[in-house]
């Protein structure tokens, strides 16, 4: 049997206290277990939708960043070809 450690603030999210094994293995799990892991899959959820967030705003960012960095690369660009010291 596995356990897993849980603060006791969240053990009645997870496990009802009144139920014993026997009332589990009675018929009782199928809704003990669809309420575990729809929890579990709630809390995943949200651990993924800020990760989607951070990762839409670090796009964003790299994005600005890459732009203005081809900006400044075709700006040097049209310096060097305009100016009177061409290089090439």
């Amino acid at each position: 049997m596995y356990s897993f450690l849980y603060d006791e603030s969240e053990t009645w999210k997870v496990w009802p206290n009144d139920m014993s094994l026997s009332a589990f293995n009675a018929g009782s799990s199928n809704i003990v277990i669809s309420q575990i892991v729809h929890q579990l899959l709630d809390g995943i959820r949200e651990q993924m939708s800020e990760l989607q967030e951070t990762m839409g705003n670090d796009m964003l960012q790299l994005t600005s960043n890459m732009n203005e960095l081809l900006a400044a690369a075709e700006n040097y660009r049209t310096d060097v070809e305009i100016n009177e010291v061409f290089v090439r």
